[in-house]
């Protein structure tokens, strides 16, 4: 952790600007709250970062994300995520299937689907979404936000795997 403490404010938004989806303000903010005495704390600082920040800027995160299986530009995160999910190879049919379901989610709650593709299925992120889409605002919002969360730590370990052998 010495050295993730020693970094320089610009250092440590390049390190862990992407663990939000195209939102280096949670870091920049949370590089005020070091030290860090782990992984897991600055993790939760960051987290405290986006809970502190108001419904509007909560919502704008939350539109950073893409649309799961589009054929968009996306933040390379975004691409091996969804790849590992087998999100980047479905069949016509699903990914017709999985298009009409994000835009009846996003047409709904003003922001796109978000779960934390690791681990599972393209068959299973369906079934999710088929879910979801009838939860209240409230509800989906924060689910929203827990997976955003989830998402930010497979970042993180991933960025400790590369960079922090001590962590492992």
């Amino acid at each position: 952790m010495d050295d993730v403490n020693s970094y320089s404010k610009e250092q440590f938004t390049e390190a862990f600007g992407t663990l939000f989806e195209h939102s280096s303000w949670v870091a920049e903010e949370a590089y005020s709250k070091k030290p860090f005495t782990s992984m897991a704390q600055l993790h939760e600082q960051m987290k405290s970062v986006v809970e502190s920040a108001d419904t509007e800027r909560k919502l704008i995160l939350l539109r950073e994300h893409p649309d799961l299986g589009a054929r968009i530009a996306m933040s390379s995160h975004s691409v091996q995520e969804q790849a590992g999910a087998g999100l980047q190879a479905l069949s016509e049919v699903q990914h017709s299937v999985l298009s009409e379901l994000n835009r009846k989610y996003t047409q709904t709650f003003k922001f796109p689907f978000i779960i934390a593709v690791k681990g599972k299925s393209s068959d299973e992120i369906i079934a999710a979404i088929k879910e979801r889409v009838h939860h209240s605002y409230e509800t989906e919002f924060e689910t929203a936000l827990r997976e955003v969360y989830r998402i930010s730590w497979y970042r993180l370990e991933a960025w400790m795997l590369e960079h922090m052998e001590e962590e492992r």
